[in-house]
């Protein structure tokens, strides 16, 4: 993981788990607006957004599926050979 996901604000949110006896919630982490690139070594985020302002969660944000990314961040880990 070089990025990992990092949002101004999260949410829980349930989702449904599917189970052989039955269905029943899990809630799950999502974040609230657009996701920043945030480095898994550093800390800082590719954007050059203050990282304190964000929570970060341990969530591969190449491989992160919510869908709306900061569009410097997404061009900044594509110029760099990702995404």
């Amino acid at each position: 993981m070089r990025y990992k996901v990092g949002a101004e604000q999260f949410q829980q949110v349930p989702s449904l788990a599917h189970r052989s006896d039955g269905v029943f919630r899990v809630a799950r982490t999502a974040p609230v607006g657009p996701t920043h690139a945030v480095c898994a070594v550093t800390g800082a985020t590719v954007c050059g957004t203050k990282a304190e302002a964000l929570e970060v969660l341990n969530e591969d944000w190449e491989a992160a599926c919510f869908g709306r990314e900061v569009p410097d961040c997404f061009a900044a880990v594509r110029a760099r050979g990702g995404g």
